[in-house]
């Protein structure tokens, strides 16, 4: 099934991704949010290749509800990551109280967000995805009841973006930027597209790999 070698790829290559983020000589709190982040995309995609061959699956719908428990505690933690990386370099915002203060606020609220629309009020239901006649075909797969987007990953999305700027300015390093941006821009237009689900998670690669290499870019300044 096409869908199904679709998201075998996207495993297979958050798991090199995974494995390279175990190539740093140490592990500053910062690498491990990267791989806390890694271990949810694993998860999450692992049950949606389970759902390409058993659809909504009543079995299945145990192990799907923690895909938006991780995605609601461990994504506001990018906030962190990336003062983690601003004091890591130096920068001079990343001394002053009032951007370690914004940066708390927004990671509290953000995850305080989180734990409250992707845990307390999450309610699962079967969804069918994709086009009957088209190459990719359709399935089943669960999701949220709820039509509220989730506020506080796109949030922490915009101020990474806004971070990654700053960074940019700082330093001539753009491609933090760039990787934020593209899975903002994708996440943003992949709902108009009966198979937009697919270009999230292929974001979620590229934006992944984007911060690893980053990470590998400063890791010994």
């Amino acid at each position: 099934m096409p869908l199904t070698a679709i998201y075998a790829g996207y495993l297979l290559a958050q798991g090199a991704l995974m494995r390279f983020s175990f190539t740093f000589a140490s592990a500053p709190l910062r690498i491990w949010i990267l791989r806390a982040i890694l271990f949810g995309v694993l998860y999450d995609n692992s049950a949606l290749l389970l759902s390409t061959l058993y659809g909504a699956a009543d079995w299945l719908k145990p192990f799907n509800y923690p895909r938006w428990w991780i995605h609601g505690t461990v994504l506001p933690l990018l906030s962190l990551y990336m003062f983690s990386l601003l004091r890591h370099l130096d920068l001079p915002a990343a001394s002053r109280l009032w951007v370690k203060a914004l940066f708390l606020v927004v990671t509290s609220l953000c995850l305080a967000y989180g734990v409250w629309y992707e845990m307390l009020t999450l309610e699962l239901t079967s969804r069918s995805a994709g086009i009957a006649d088209s190459l990719l075909g359709t399935m089943e797969r669960f999701g949220s009841v709820s039509k509220t987007p989730p506020l506080g990953t796109i949030f922490t999305n915009l101020f990474l973006i806004i971070w990654a700027v700053y960074l940019w300015r700082k330093t001539g390093w753009y491609w933090l930027f760039a990787g934020a941006l593209f899975i903002f821009i994708i996440n943003a237009a992949s709902v108009a597209f009966s198979y937009g689900f697919i270009l999230g998670n292929f974001a979620e690669v590229v934006f992944l790999a984007a911060l690893l290499y980053t990470e590998r870019h400063f890791y010994r300044r």
